[in-house]
């Protein structure tokens, strides 16, 4: 009797499991279609245009690869590629390594006064890039910027910087690191928050230095994090500093600032060569797609979880 209690019992149980299965689905549904309206659906048109010309008043050409020979030929598309690595490998430095000592110190430190260099930190991304990119174009006008004032005190003159060619990809990074380093930092901060403190006075017990307790024990805990950020950085890099290029420099002087990003954006809306801008963006997505699985396969065995 208890053993036919037991099997009817079991067989509704899974009458029920199979009368529900389809809820997880029903949730994911809003959000899958939203994904492929509005991600998958013009990604692929994307691709589509890539291989089109697309003629105003008249029907859509095929033109095979055209498109994309005439992106490569062009002399813009190979100071954009040139200036985009430039951008990807500046930004690993300054926003993937440059804020993990930063967030190490004021992890140390603790209390309020860490509270108020996080606030201080944090200030920068909270603006807008717009506002940001205003801003320095101001401090480092050199006539009447204000680090042209603060140079002018003790005699010195403020030099060009964004109207050199040689100068103002570096302006951009900068800037668009600035913005971006609080951020960062309280990724970082969020991850040591999970480190224990007891395992660094073990350490120091047994005699070990403050760069051996960072290098031992602080990076390969905080190592999830660091692949975190520079995945972000790597695919988010491009894209981040195209505010900063269209309002203080619109891609000059002489293309020395331009980027893949940006000048998808000109073909598109300047040029309205939906061709060009369809073959430049396939272009983009492949390449950092390319990035990202040679980065994944080399790096993410150099990660350590839990």
């Amino acid at each position: 009797m208890n053993s036919r209690a037991v099997a009817l019992g079991e067989a509704r149980g899974d009458a029920w499991a199979r009368s529900t299965a389809w809820r997880p689905y029903a949730y994911l549904l809003p959000l899958i279609v939203l994904l492929g309206v509005f991600t998958y659906w013009p990604l692929l048109q994307t691709f589509r245009f890539g291989f089109l010309r697309l003629n105003p008043g008249g029907p859509p050409e095929f033109v095979g690869l055209q498109n994309y020979a005439g992106v490569f030929a062009h002399n813009q598309f190979q100071d954009a590629l040139r200036n985009s690595v430039v951008y990807v490998l500046g930004a690993i430095p300054l926003k993937v390594l440059l804020p993990i000592p930063i967030a190490f110190f004021i992890w140390t430190i603790g209390g309020r006064i860490a509270g108020f260099h996080k606030s201080v930190l944090f200030v920068p991304t909270l603006l807008s890039f717009v506002v940001v990119s205003v801003l320095w174009i101001w401090m480092l006008n050199p006539v009447a910027g204000f680090l042209a004032s603060v140079l002018g005190l003790v005699g010195l003159g403020m030099p060009v910087l964004l109207s050199n060619a040689d100068t103002a990809i570096y302006v951009i990074l900068g800037v668009s690191a600035w913005k971006i380093l609080g951020f960062n930092v309280l990724l970082y901060l969020a991850g040591l928050a999970s480190i224990r403190r007891d395992l660094i006075e073990a350490m120091r017990v047994d005699g070990a230095g403050d760069w051996v307790i960072f290098r031992r024990l602080i990076v390969p805990l905080l190592s999830p994090t660091i692949f975190f950020v520079l995945i972000s950085t790597v695919v988010f890099s491009i894209q981040q500093v195209f505010t900063p290029i269209d309002v203080m420099t619109q891609g000059g002087p002489a293309n020395a600032t331009t980027n893949l990003f940006y000048i998808a954006y000109q073909y598109t809306f300047e040029s309205f060569n939906i061709g060009f801008a369809s073959a430049a963006v396939t272009l983009l997505f492949l390449a950092i797609g390319a990035l990202l699985v040679a980065k994944l396969a080399l790096l993410e065995r150099h990660v350590h979880y839990g």
